[in-house]
């Protein structure tokens, strides 16, 4: 997306100058998109052919492998159910919130289903099977010769161990100097956004560093650089698999709001991994 760069939230200092890197997970590092809607083919090809969540036509014809409209649409019901039920008291495992978006996605469709589905949506092996984006560990190995790398994600601990065990993400290999997971954010998940962020700079600090050597990288507007703008922490953008689901107004629209202060942005980890580098190298 050739959009412009917001107003930085904090001067960026140059990349040498900073001491850790932050990591949302899920979206950022790790793609789900596709592999949630191939686990949910079974129950949307009981769909009739003209149903909108069956609609074949590319969102974009100038987004090279823009996924299509009925994909998209299914995936804005998905996110809703999702969000809804993460509010909800009392608090479910990752696995329990995955098969019930399950059972609601069947219910609002009209679309039976049974719960032996539902139970294998939220199975260990279909967490499990969500890869990273091409060249991320690579690019995450790289990182860590410079940096403490922290993974910073509000999903829960049992998908946060599935993850990292699993041969798919290759994110075990990594070495993590702080992991944390949405037990740590507190119980009103409506602010976990801002929690997450407050949470990683509080323990920054009594390990001795500062806000001004911490910066968060993300892909989400709304969920990350929204937040890190409210802390007055620099951030990065990662573009990522946005173009393809049909990000590009909704940036727009949240740079018009003025509501995000990234001071870099780059087209996936690899790419950012290769500026870092090269600054690196450039200061011995």
């Amino acid at each position: 997306m050739d959009l412009p760069m917001p107003a930085p939230t904090a001067q960026p200092a140059p990349l040498t100058a900073y001491k850790i890197l932050s990591f949302d997970v899920y979206g950022s590092l790790i793609e789900y998109k596709q592999h949630i809607l191939a686990a949910f083919q079974p129950l949307l090809s009981r769909l009739p052919p003209d149903s909108p969540y069956r609609n074949t036509t590319p969102l974009s014809l100038t987004v090279p492998d823009s996924a299509d409209k009925g994909s998209i649409t299914f995936l804005r019901l998905f996110q809703k159910l999702e969000d809804a039920i993460k509010l909800e008291k009392p608090v479910k495992r990752f696995d329990e919130i995955m098969a019930e978006i399950w059972r609601r996605v069947a219910a609002e469709l009209g679309v039976e289903t049974s719960e032996e589905e539902a139970r294998g949506f939220g199975s260990e092996g279909i967490i499990s099977s969500w890869p990273c984006f091409d060249g991320t560990v690579e690019a995450l190995r790289v990182l860590e010769r410079y940096y403490r790398l922290v993974a910073l994600s509000n999903i829960d601990r049992f998908a946060w161990g599935i993850t990292s065990r699993s041969a798919a993400s290759g994110l075990g290999e990594v070495e993590w100097w702080k992991v944390f997971t949405a037990e740590d954010f507190g119980e009103d998940s409506s602010r976990a956004d801002d929690a997450k962020l407050e949470t990683l700079l509080a323990f920054c600090e009594q390990q001795g560093f500062g806000k001004g050597e911490v910066l968060h990288v993300a892909q989400s507007l709304g969920h990350d650089h929204a937040p890190a703008k409210r802390a007055g922490l620099g951030s990065v953008w990662l573009i990522g698999d946005g173009p393809r689901w049909g990000k590009e107004e909704e940036s727009r629209k949240v740079l018009e709001g003025k509501v995000v202060g990234y001071g870099w942005k780059a087209r996936n980890l690899r790419e950012f991994a290769a500026v870092v580098e090269r600054e690196w190298e450039a200061k011995v």
